[in-house]
């Protein structure tokens, strides 16, 4: 499982280290898979290990093909999504289009979200946090309805 927060900076190249504190709860899973994701309309990265990826896809996988909802989690999420390997060096490499989908230019924020990790411009956390403030000033009991 991941949490925490970890700040890191993203090369010219694309490359950014994943936090120690992640690469030891991946232990030699060395493969990961990038998503497009949006947390409160801004965009971002999930990034799944290996394993959970493929249990993701296994639940897909039960769903009716020609669906509607399916064809558009093809084409907005599967489709859009990328392969890559954390290098010797614990960095991996964010391809061109999900940099620029994501606005990741040089401050990169890791947050742990349990079984995936997310990557966020500093800038767009900072606005979806503003976000979360302002909720949780209307509905102070906002995590009431989880059932914890």
């Amino acid at each position: 499982m991941f949490f925490g927060r970890y700040y890191h900076a993203i090369d010219s190249k694309g490359r950014v280290s994943v936090p120690a504190q992640f690469r030891d709860k991946l232990l030699h899973e060395r493969m990961l898979m990038l998503a497009p994701y949006k947390v409160f309309g801004e965009h971002c990265i999930d990034v799944y290990p290996w394993g959970e990826w493929e249990k993701l896809l296994g639940q897909f996988a039960q769903r009716p093909r020609f669906s509607l909802e399916v064809q558009r989690f093809e084409m907005r999420f599967l489709s859009r999504s990328h392969q890559c390997e954390i290098d010797a060096a614990g960095r991996i490499l964010v391809p061109p289009v999900l940099r620029e989908y994501a606005g990741l230019k040089k401050d990169v924020v890791f947050l742990g979200v349990n079984l995936r990790f997310r990557m966020m411009d500093g800038d767009r956390l900072t606005r979806v946090e503003g976000e979360i403030e302002s909720e949780d000033a209307v509905d102070s009991a906002m995590f009431g309805d989880l059932g914890l």
